[in-house]
């Protein structure tokens, strides 16, 4: 599950697997680039949230950020 927090600039990913959130993590290093349409990139957090360990979090997305390029993404790093 993708929950957006427009006002917070964030994104929660709630995964059903532990050991693939983990696996985010790691490809990760803790951050990932994120290009806009207009071609600037961001350098955003990922890194775990509250609520047990089974959710990252992708911080400063802008709000207008679709879900589906968040999957895209993800996919792609793994």
């Amino acid at each position: 599950m993708i929950q957006i927090d427009g006002p917070k600039r964030q994104v929660i990913i709630k995964f059903v697997d532990l050991m693939y959130a983990q696996e985010v993590l790691d490809a990760t290093n803790g951050q990932a680039e994120y290009k806009l349409t207009n071609g600037e990139i961001y350098i955003v957090r990922v890194e775990m949230a509250g609520m047990g360990t089974k959710s990252v979090r992708i911080a400063n997305l802008t709000p207008e950020t679709k879900e589906e390029k968040i999957r895209a993404a993800l996919t792609i790093i793994l």
